[in-house]
């Protein structure tokens, strides 16, 4: 089964409650997970579980947990009877047969669950780490609590994805959580065995046909970023192709839920509104429409953890020792960890029973408030932050975060422009952004902005222009720190347009414009570009026009100082 390290304890009380214990609250079965090791020890419900070896199975704890080595060796439960032998640098560790040989089925835990014999009941397009670190984990966790028995197909859409790896690794990677919790130092290592096989889409298509022509196969999960979720994109076709298979071979098969994890605003509904379209091009398609109504469920969903994936080389090697084995998809993220769904829980949990840990995993009917939250304030402070960091020649989200000037203009942007912005409750939004400063100072995580700022101008559009169009309703005036991180979009993606799907949609502005002004007038006009026109906002032009000005005659530092409102937050001592 596989680990969590202890981050809270619980008396043998709570346990007995959470457990469906006399008194206890009623949950739902897929909570109940977990035994008890003996009275009086400190027990742990779901995640929150002993990192201890159990003395029997040198593999597992006493909660029953597959553990590699862990840094927080004093959170064990005093009464695991196990003796585990710290490294030097403070974590227990897992032997190897051959030191840096390849992570193998060889390395499962004969002590975990059979995962050899689990029917592929998910197909996941991406093979990428946020989905290792999220549909994977959520699954492997699920399987290691005995509420869902499955394992994963992962499809490779694009030429440089990891399907030869993951093949090569029976499936297997090693996830590791690095970060703060309740202020204190967290870091933690599992081996996640959801995956059972990964297909290339190019090259393998009947395979992928055969795997949801199956009936056992319900779940079909995505991450094929904003550029990918569009209409003219191979994913949506590909999906299109896949739900006709299953309609023409297995009619009358359980249904299928499809949840896009894509940081696109109601990805849900998105994407089945592209499968309608396209269904009408094909043989059938009225008879087809109709099977999707009655037999498909496209549930809207929301990411949130950040994954940085692969470590420095010299990170990467200290890991691999303490781990005994060398690992190509190793995957470093933080300790938070959300995956809300949008569904009907009691009709998703029959094919999809993975909200065992229920912080990491939600299934709501409605998710709006989870969404709001994440993709305006952290996802939001990210975007309208990139190209300032960029242009300041600042590498990452933790650096900038503990700059003098950009940590004040994230701390500005997120508690005095975006927060207002949003409908969220205060004091929930708040309390929320503060973990966002916290999580995007990560010492352990290094976030490139450059990785950030791929498909800029999407991101833009979805994450910071509803900011801009609620503060100005609000307020009646133009919020300036989300106006200078639009300006130093406009100059940034002009001499770095790499990496943009739209491109062609902001290279017709640059060339027209003569100036400045006549950039920010003619690109802040264009409602192709942010879905309405910036231009009619008050003041948001003529503010941004001045930014522009500024940051092309002094400099991103200069900018920075003359924002209003920065010296407060300068002040706190938090950047």
């Amino acid at each position: 089964m596989t680990a969590h390290t202890v981050t809270n304890r619980r008396t043998a009380a709570d346990t007995m409650m959470a457990l469906g214990g006399r008194g206890a609250q009623t949950y739902p079965p897929s909570w109940k997970i977990g035994q008890m090791h003996r009275l009086g020890a400190r027990f742990l419900h779901e995640h929150q579980r002993c990192d201890t070896h159990g003395s029997r199975q040198p593999n597992r704890c006493c909660a029953g947990a597959t553990v590699l080595w862990s840094r927080n060796d004093s959170l064990r439960s005093p009464a695991c009877p196990c003796a585990p032998s710290p490294n030097a640098a403070g974590g227990t560790v897992q032997s190897s047969s051959a030191d840096n040989a390849r992570l193998s089925a060889a390395h499962w835990p004969a002590g975990a669950y059979r995962r050899e014999h689990l029917p592929e009941r998910v197909l996941q397009f991406g093979t990428g780490m946020l989905l290792r670190a999220l549909c994977a984990a959520s699954v492997d966790a699920a399987n290691a609590a005995g509420v869902f028995s499955g394992r994963v197909v992962v499809i490779q859409s694009t030429p440089q994805g990891h399907a030869r790896a993951i093949n090569a690794q029976d499936g297997l990677f090693t996830l590791v959580e690095r970060g703060r919790e309740h202020g204190a130092p967290v870091e933690r290592t599992r081996l996640v065995g959801a995956i059972s096989r990964a297909l290339v889409a190019d090259t393998e298509w009947p395979a992928v046909r055969d795997v949801v022509a199956r009936p056992e196969l319900q779940v079909i999960v995505s991450n094929v970023t904003e550029a990918g979720f569009r209409l003219d994109a191979t994913y949506p076709a590909r999906l299109t192709d896949l739900l006709y298979t299953r309609f023409a071979r297995l009619p009358d098969g359980p249904p299928v839920f499809v949840i896009p994890t894509e940081l696109v605003d109601d990805n849900g509904r998105h994407l089945a509104a592209m499968v309608d379209r396209l269904a009408d091009d094909l043989e059938r398609g009225v008879e087809f429409r109709d099977w999707l109504r009655a037999r498909v469920r496209f549930c809207a969903s929301l990411a949130d953890r950040i994954t940085t994936g692969t470590p420095s080389r010299g990170v990467r090697l200290a890991l691999e020792r303490r781990l005994g084995y060398a690992d190509a998809l190793l995957t470093v993220t933080e300790p938070h960890s959300l995956w809300a769904i949008e569904a009907d829980p009691a009709a998703l949990r029959t094919a999809f029973a993975i909200d065992v840990l229920p912080e990491s995993v939600i299934i709501a009917p409605d998710i709006g408030f989870y969404r709001e939250r994440k993709l305006r304030l952290l996802n939001g402070a990210h975007t309208a932050t990139a190209p300032l960091a960029l242009l300041a020649g600042v590498r990452t989200v933790r650096e900038a975060a503990e700059h003098p000037r950009l940590g004040a203009f994230l701390r500005h942007i997120l508690f005095d422009e975006i927060v207002p912005a949003t409908d969220l409750p205060g004091e929930a939004a708040v309390a929320f952004a503060e973990t966002v400063i916290d999580r995007f100072r990560n010492p352990w995580l290094d976030h490139e902005w450059r990785v950030i700022a791929a498909n800029q101008t999407a991101k833009l559009r979805a994450r910071v222009v509803p900011s801009l169009a609620g503060f100005a309703r609000k307020r009646g005036i133009a919020p300036q720190g989300l106006a200078l991180g639009l300006a130093a979009y406009l100059r940034w993606v002009r001499s770095r347009p790499a990496g943009d799907a739209d491109l062609p949609l902001i290279e017709r502005h640059w060339r027209t414009a003569t100036a400045p002004q006549g950039l920010a007038a003619s690109a802040l006009a264009d409602a192709d570009l942010w879905g309405l026109s910036l231009a009619g906002l008050p003041g948001l032009l003529e503010a941004t026009t001045r930014w522009l000005v500024l940051l092309e005659r002094d400099g991103v530092d200069a900018a920075l100082d003359a924002l209003p409102g920065m010296p407060q937050h300068a002040a706190t001592g938090r950047t």
